[in-house]
């Protein structure tokens, strides 16, 4: 996949990041200790337990705020443990922080599906596409815009 532009952080996701990054929490723990932690959430979600992995992700969270699969691991399992406000707050997050990686942006239009909030997953789906252009990222953009066709068609049935 190639992409002929990159997307930097805003200077208010940057300040966020930076602010994130400074908290006593994030400094708790060392990132091997985490990472054995992160293995045992991992497990729970390659097992498809998105409950018991929810605390650990939260923990993880915590301690670990500026780490993309901590974050995106909760986010994870918020959505599949039905809290898709909650999942879509955390994935609106993860592409503050990180707005070079487009899964976020995905998942929240997938939450306002499942939420019944089709014409907001439009709105998403309508973004990612510009942004996939603004990247040279033909496959994101093919892909969304297959998901927006899938959502229109479906709301016209």
């Amino acid at each position: 996949m190639s992409h002929t532009a990159s997307i930097e952080r805003s200077s208010q996701s940057q300040t966020l990041y930076e602010g994130l990054e400074d908290l006593p929490s994030s400094k708790r723990f060392t990132p091997e200790q985490l990472e054995a932690i992160y293995a045992l959430a991992y497990t729970h979600i390659a097992q498809g337990q998105y409950a018991q992995a929810l605390p650990i992700f939260a923990f993880l969270a915590q301690y670990g705020p500026t780490c993309r699969h901590y974050l995106y691991g909760l986010a994870l399992s918020l959505q599949m443990s039905g809290r898709l406000d909650e999942a879509i707050g955390m994935y609106s997050l993860c592409a503050m922080l990180f707005p070079d990686a487009f899964e976020s942006t995905q998942r929240i239009a997938q939450c306002q599906v499942i939420a019944g909030q089709r014409d907001e997953a439009c709105e998403t789906l309508t973004l990612l596409v510009q942004r996939a252009r603004a990247t040279g990222n033909v496959e994101l953009e093919q892909k969304a815009q297959g998901m927006l066709g899938v959502i229109t068609v479906r709301a016209s049935a």
